[in-house]
């Protein structure tokens, strides 16, 4: 009966897992620099032109904050949960209980948008080397098992440890930054040839632009959101990680600014070397990109874009199924969400509900026609909560270090300020993002409905 019981209980995640190259590895290769690039700067360049380098210079001192914040909170409060337990620790189990549900939305609606492209991005690489035919290529069904094959790898993965994880996502990340590095290089060698537009410095700052184009702003800014994030997943690795209150937070940092360097350089050659009407309208800015300047083997891109999008996938997983963990190891949600595997330590079960849920979500969208534009609808959605989530996140700061002062009173006010900022940033580009949809207020009033539920729920 004992063994039953023990059975259907909240088990435990393996520690000291992760090395300190571990977790930067995490949090680079989370934010997926090659998949963002791909995936949202033709939106961004279709909004902002040669503006759009300048809008994310705007939004990374902002991100850069919250990172900073998440640093300490680490330091303070290591757990699997993250920002949720920051909040319930800090605030109140009321709070916490709201902010678990902005993560689960945050994160739950960042997957799908990713598993469709990895089955596409995938399907144009086959296709490109000649190993499947015209009509198995445009087959929303070869998409469809395609992403279906790395939703399996995704599970798989996360199911046999952190360790495991880990090291498939190093063999990624080197991949994908290997090839970007060598276009770089290639781009830098051929840039006097290929210039299309000449390198202005009104595209990393002029303000003027913004009051030209406020509107065009707004739009952007949810988009814009999508790319910067992910970096915070080695916070919810940090149960699992050596060095608890030191590593996790720091090594965060270290990937997000290492993400934001690789944006820079390989945007600014992107628009001196491509024409910005074709990255405006283009479903894939660095392949039109790397066809220009290397067109003969230009599909190798698609091979740095591939291991992007798949790590991007079963990172996401990892932050949302640690999140849950958390929540439900404070009795938040059902036993169900908590179940470890006894040899790995891995939360399984949510796992597989995840992937489940996403896989469902997946069909839908691939094959029914009403849903063509669900995509670029969840891309904007995820973008909204996950403003959100960092927006209460540095709420969370700003109470932290007003109510519960630091003992270094100078320590307390630089956090106090960087807190303020971060949230007010955070708040103006969630406002600009709801302004610019209705549709966009309705479906997020829907959404937050079961959060009422999980205020009310008590805790034992």
């Amino acid at each position: 009966m004992n063994k039953k019981t023990n059975k259907y209980q909240v088990g435990s995640l393996k520690e000291n897992v992760h090395k300190f190259l571990d977790l930067s590895a995490l949090s680079t290769s989370s934010v997926a620099p090659a998949f963002s690039i791909a995936a949202s700067y033709g939106v961004i360049a279709y909004y902002l032109g040669f503006y759009s380098i300048m809008g994310i210079i705007i939004v990374f001192p902002i991100y850069l904050f919250a990172s900073l914040l998440f640093r300490r909170f680490n330091k303070l409060f290591p757990n699997a949960g993250a920002s949720y337990h920051w909040g319930n620790k800090i605030v109140s189990k009321k709070y916490g209980s709201f902010q678990a549900w902005v993560i689960t939305l945050a994160y739950f609606f960042s997957i799908p948008p990713i598993i469709i492209p990895a089955g596409e991005y995938t399907d144009v690489l086959l296709y490109n080397m000649g190993i499947i035919n015209y009509s198995t290529y445009i087959s929303d069904y070869t998409v469809f098992i395609i992403g279906s094959f790395w939703v399996l790898i995704t599970i798989i993965a996360s199911i046999l440890g952190a360790r495991p994880t880990a090291r498939l996502t190093e063999l990624f990340l080197f991949i994908e930054i290997f090839i970007i590095s060598l276009f770089i290089v290639i781009a830098l060698f051929y840039l006097p040839g290929h210039i299309v537009n000449s390198i202005n410095f009104k595209w990393y700052f002029n303000l003027n632009a913004i009051f030209k184009k406020p509107y065009s702003f707004m739009l952007a800014f949810p988009i814009i959101a999508t790319i910067m994030d992910g970096w915070e997943i080695d916070s919810y690795a940090s149960e699992e990680s050596s060095n608890k209150t030191k590593w996790p937070g720091t090594t965060g940092i270290i990937g997000f600014i290492f993400v934001f360097i690789i944006y820079i350089v390989t945007m600014t050659l992107m628009d001196a070397e491509t024409p910005m009407k074709l990255l405006s309208i283009s479903i894939d800015p660095l392949a039109t990109w790397s066809q220009y300047i290397f067109p003969r083997y230009s599909f190798i891109m698609d091979i740095a874009v591939i291991s992007s999008t798949a790590s991007s996938l079963w990172l996401t997983t990892y932050i949302l199924s640690r999140a849950w963990y958390a929540m439900t190891r404070d009795k938040l949600f059902p036993n169900l969400f908590g179940y470890t595997h006894k040899k790995y330590g891995t939360p399984w079960s949510n796992l597989i509900l995840i992937a489940i849920s996403a896989e469902a979500i997946n069909s839908l969208m691939l094959f029914l026609p009403s849903l063509e534009n669900f995509f670029a609808e969840l891309l904007s959605i995820s973008g909204i909560f996950l403003m959100l989530e960092f927006a209460i996140d540095s709420f969370t700061g700003i109470y932290l270090y007003i109510y519960k002062p630091s003992r270094n009173p100078y320590l307390r006010y630089y956090y106090i300020l960087i807190a303020i900022i971060a949230f007010v940033g955070f708040s103006t580009m969630i406002v600009f993002g709801l302004i610019t949809n209705i549709m966009f207020i309705i479906v997020i009033i829907i959404l937050m409905l079961p959060a009422i539920l999980l205020l009310k729920k008590s805790y034992k």
